[in-house]
């Protein structure tokens, strides 16, 4: 999970990474003590949304005085950015310098990390990564002592007065990195000034959220903002994947299967639909328990522009009668319900779970072939 800026920056801090003088609105009337009385001045002011890509879709704006600080802020808050409301700007003091990039990142495909370096940071670094022998790459096994030697292979290959500041802020990265058990810790841009000077111009975090346990601060940080994470609170709180991707989508999913899943996604939004929700529901977990169905029921009953549900359930191990008995159960539970339910349920017990909902009709439409499940919800959202 990516976390947004400004806990990113206070990880960085609590690490010894030099950061920005900043603070936090919420709200364009809020205190703002350090432009107060100061006069002109150059700020940054930065939405926080958990996306990259911020300053090409308008997240980034520069500010010469309070008034213009508290006219972005204003601008911005309650707006959405990249699918994300944006709930709080980072008010950030405009530095200046070289632009570096630095990051520690997992690398799925050697099983370990790589740690990455390069002179030319900022908004292209995609770019600058193709060209052959702009980028530092040193991909090792999850070792603190193969970290270390990376280190001084990095300090070799950079080559001149900035090294030293460098590869100690790299050093404080890849501690922070092994210490919170991170996927991602990139800073980028990473200023360096004429001094030697290092500054963390910006900070993507990804947190593995299946190691939060091992990680205590890393959970109060998202127990204080859970406003700013409600998927990744839902997934610690309920165990299971609940992810608003469009806030007016007019498709509901309960499906399982995180590959599945996604790959539903994609279908409909190549047929023009919009769907409200990524989710895999582990129906192995449910037990005959309508719970979390409405749990489920309860989230997407508060999407203004719903219309439809679409459950595609794909059984190995899972019951469907005892699924469809528990969906039953829930609907039952669900007396102000009035979304009609299109149902793929497909392969263990199948037979048996579409006599249980075969008499629900006018509620649930059952629809065994995926590509006819899809375009009947496709229908209904547009219809209802």
């Amino acid at each position: 999970m990516l976390l947004i800026e400004s806990d990113g920056k206070e990880l960085f801090k609590a690490h010894g990474i030099p950061v920005a003088p900043s603070f936090l609105m919420e709200s364009a009337e809020d205190e703002c003590g350090p432009l107060s009385g100061a006069g002109a001045g150059q700020w940054i002011v930065k939405a926080q949304v958990p996306v990259g890509g911020r300053g090409k879709a308008g997240g980034i704006v520069r500010a010469s005085s309070e008034r213009e600080v508290r006219a972005a802020v204003r601008a911005m808050l309650g707006g959405r950015l990249k699918g994300h409301e944006i709930k709080a700007c980072l008010v950030e003091q405009a530095v200046s310098g070289q632009e570096h990039y630095l990051a520690v990142v997992v690398d799925p495909g050697r099983g370990g990390i790589r740690l990455m370096y390069s002179r030319e940071g900022g908004v292209d670094i995609e770019s600058v990564a193709k060209e052959e022998g702009k980028v530092f790459q040193e991909a090792m096994a999850l070792d603190r002592g193969l970290f270390d030697q990376a280190l001084e292979k990095l300090s070799a290959w950079i080559e001149d007065e900035n090294a030293e500041p460098i590869v100690a802020c790299a050093r404080k990265l890849g501690a922070m990195f092994f210490e919170l058990g991170l996927l991602v810790a990139e800073i980028n841009p990473l200023f360096v000034d004429a001094g030697g000077r290092v500054l963390a111009g910006d900070a993507k975090v990804v947190i593995d959220l299946n190691a939060m346990e091992r990680t205590p601060g890393l959970m109060d940080m998202l127990r204080e903002h859970q406003a700013w994470y409600p998927d990744a609170w839902r997934k610690i709180q309920e165990d299971f994947d609940f992810i608003e991707i469009d806030a007016q989508g007019s498709i509901g999913l309960i499906t399982t299967g995180a590959g599945l899943s996604m790959m539903l996604l994609d279908e409909l939004i190549a047929r023009g639909a919009r769907p409200f929700n990524f989710a895999d529901v582990r129906t192995g977990q449910m037990r005959g328990d309508p719970a979390r169905l409405l749990t489920m029921f309860g989230w997407l009953k508060k999407a203004s522009g719903l219309r439809v549900v679409l459950i595609n359930v794909f059984a190995g191990i899972t019951d469907l009668e005892e699924f469809a008995l528990t969906l039953a159960k829930a609907l039952d539970q669900s007396p102000d319900w009035n979304l009609p339910i299109v149902a793929r349920l497909i392969g263990n017990n199948e037979e048996r779970a579409r006599a249980v909902l075969q008499g629900r009709a006018g509620r649930i439409w059952i629809e065994p072939d995926l590509e006819k499940a899809m375009d009947l919800a496709v229908e209904l959202g547009r219809a209802a």
